[in-house]
Parts: C-alpha cells; sequence; structure tokens
C-alpha cells in the first residue's frame, strides 16, 4: 500500500487505541462506532504488516512494533496538535471531553476530593478518571502516553518524552497510634530500630525512602506487615506500638477521631517530591493545559493549608 494512498484518520485511531487497550473505550473516544474502530483497526494491520494488538483477558496489548511506532507517531501527533491549539480555544465549561489523571495513591488521599470539587465546578460536562501511578507505572514510558498528566512522587528515570515539573515536597515523619507508648515521647533511635514497623507499599515489596536511609548506616527497621494503601493506616495502628512513615501532607485530613500521632524520625529522611509529569504528545494540548494549571493551583493551596495545620497543630515531637 502507497504511503500516498493510506488514510491519516488511521493514525488517531492507533494512538487512541494505544492510550484506550480497548475498542470499545477508544470507539467512545473518537465518537465512532465498535466495527468502524475495528475496521480501521483491520487497515492498520495491512499498513503496518503486524497484529500491532493482541488480546490479553480483557486488555489489548501492543506489539513490540507497535510500541515502536507510537514513539514516532506521538512526535508527529504531538506536532500537528501544537498546530492545530494555535486556532482553537480550549473552552472547560463547554467541553465533554474525558481527562484521564495519574495519581499515586498517596497524593490521591490528600488531592482527590479538592480536585474532584474544582474540576466538576469549572468542567460540568467532561469527566476525569483517576488512575493508579505506582512505581510499576512510573517505570513503564508507555503509561504516560494513556494519561493526560501525572502527579507522583517517585524518582523517573530520564526519558527526553517526558516533562517533569516539580510542585513541592512533603516531609517524611513517622505515623503511630495516639494511644501507644511510642506516642508519649520523642523517639529516639534505639526505640525506633527495636519496634515494629508497618510499611505503606502499593506492591507489598518496595521499600521506602526510611530503608533507604537506615542502610546508607548499616541499619535496617524490623517490618511486620505490608499495607497497600494510606487510607487504612489509621485503623491498622489503632491500638498497637506499630511505627509507620507518611508525608506531612497528611495533616490536611488528620484529625482527633484518626488517633495519630505523628513523630519526627530519628535520623534523617529524604523528603517526597510531587511533581507533574506530561507526555511530550500532550505537552501542548490545550485541555491537557488547563488541567495541569488546575492540578498546580490546587498543590499550592494544599501546600498552604498544610502548613497552617503544622503551625496550629504542633503535634510533631
Amino acid at each position: 500500500m502507497s504511503p500516498d494512498n493510506v488514510d491519516l484518520n488511521l493514525l488517531r485511531v492507533f494512538d487512541v487505541l494505544m492510550r484506550e487497550r480497548s475498542v470499545t473505550r477508544a470507539a467512545d473516544q473518537l465518537g465512532r462506532t465498535q466495527s468502524a474502530v475495528s475496521h480501521s483497526l483491520s487497515k492498520l494491520r495491512i499498513v503496518f504488516k503486524d497484529e500491532l494488538f493482541t488480546r490479553d483477558g480483557g486488555l489489548m496489548r501492543p506489539t513490540p512494533r507497535a510500541l515502536e511506532l507510537i514513539g514516532d507517531l506521538s512526535d508527529s501527533l504531538g506536532k500537528i496538535r501544537t498546530l492545530i491549539g494555535r486556532y482553537n480555544v480550549f473552552d472547560p465549561a463547554t467541553t465533554e471531553r474525558k481527562f484521564r489523571m495519574g495519581l499515586t495513591d498517596y497524593h490521591a488521599m490528600i488531592f482527590i476530593p479538592g480536585l474532584i470539587r474544582e474540576f466538576s465546578r469549572q468542567a460540568p460536562y467532561a469527566t476525569l478518571n483517576v488512575i493508579p501511578a505506582n512505581r510499576a507505572e512510573s517505570e513503564s514510558a508507555d503509561y504516560f502516553r494513556q494519561v493526560d498528566c501525572t502527579l507522583t512522587g517517585a524518582s523517573l528515570k530520564d526519558d527526553p518524552n517526558l516533562t517533569k515539573t516539580e510542585l513541592g515536597q512533603d516531609r517524611i515523619l513517622c505515623a503511630v497510634w495516639s494511644g501507644s507508648q511510642i506516642a508519649r515521647a520523642p523517639l529516639g533511635l534505639e526505640q525506633y530500630l527495636s519496634a515494629s514497623h508497618l510499611q505503606i507499599s502499593a506492591d507489598g515489596l518496595s521499600e521506602g525512602l526510611a530503608d533507604a536511609a537506615l542502610k546508607e548506616r548499616g541499619l535496617r527497621r524490623k517490618v511486620v506487615a505490608t499495607i497497600s494503601n494510606y487510607l487504612v493506616m489509621p485503623l491498622a495502628l489503632r491500638g498497637t506500638d506499630l511505627i509507620t512513615h507518611c508525608g506531612d501532607g497528611i495533616f490536611q485530613i488528620l484529625d482527633e477521631a484518626n488517633e495519630i500521632t505523628l513523630l519526627s524520625p530519628p535520623i534523617p529522611i529524604p523528603s517526597v517530591s510531587a511533581s507533574l509529569v506530561v507526555h511530550r504528545q500532550m505537552a501542548a494540548d490545550q485541555g491537557s493545559l488547563w488541567l495541569r494549571r488546575l492540578i498546580t493551583e490546587l498543590y499550592h493551596a494544599a501546600q498552604i493549608r498544610k502548613n497552617e495545620a503544622i503551625l496550629a497543630n504542633n503535634v510533631i515531637a
């Protein structure tokens, strides 16, 4: 098939299929029927002489050739979006667009309520889908092609396809049940090392920043249990002498009912950064730019509330 005879709309279909990994969702995104999208996929397979996608349960997994193609196509489509975007004004008040944002569990806990309220106020006809952005996802460049942007604290490998903007940092603290003996005095290193620890890890395996800081000193803590998210942390700590770690952004959502006391760790632990990451194919997209501005404004407002809560409560020993 001659390149001159290829319908360039097929490239748009391929791009959306790479993002959605579903003919049904791609059809919905494109405003086409499923059969039309399937027909386009058949044509794409002929053009590129490859299956491009294989079935894996309910998802469509891209083949190695599809992953190779999307890099060049994303660059080209990004330039086209930039060109068209110069002459189009995005209006959040009228858009019916479906946005997709990546968010870590920690940031979701302190960020989602305000984000959804403000998103719905500014874009009443749009949809916001929040999907996990944990360590496994953040190490996959393909993941960032499937979202408009991602708010993450993970350290990312250098990738020319990604743009990262640091919004702020949260100090790492120790969290304990307020009724435990540990909560009644400053936390010393000996007590910290002899205590049992609760690790919060999305995959149940990853070590935390505290483990890396201890390892540098030839030390290690005793982790006796792992949970996958921060929301159940107060329940997991209640009635125990366990120690866990969290960022000080948690000040925004803690109250007396949580029965959590936050303590300074006995050794310095690096702060966790919050970075807004976008793939180059979405960098100039007007809708994505609006969403990133909204996230940035909300994050900075949240940081102000956090600092006010720290000063008002003064609960760090």
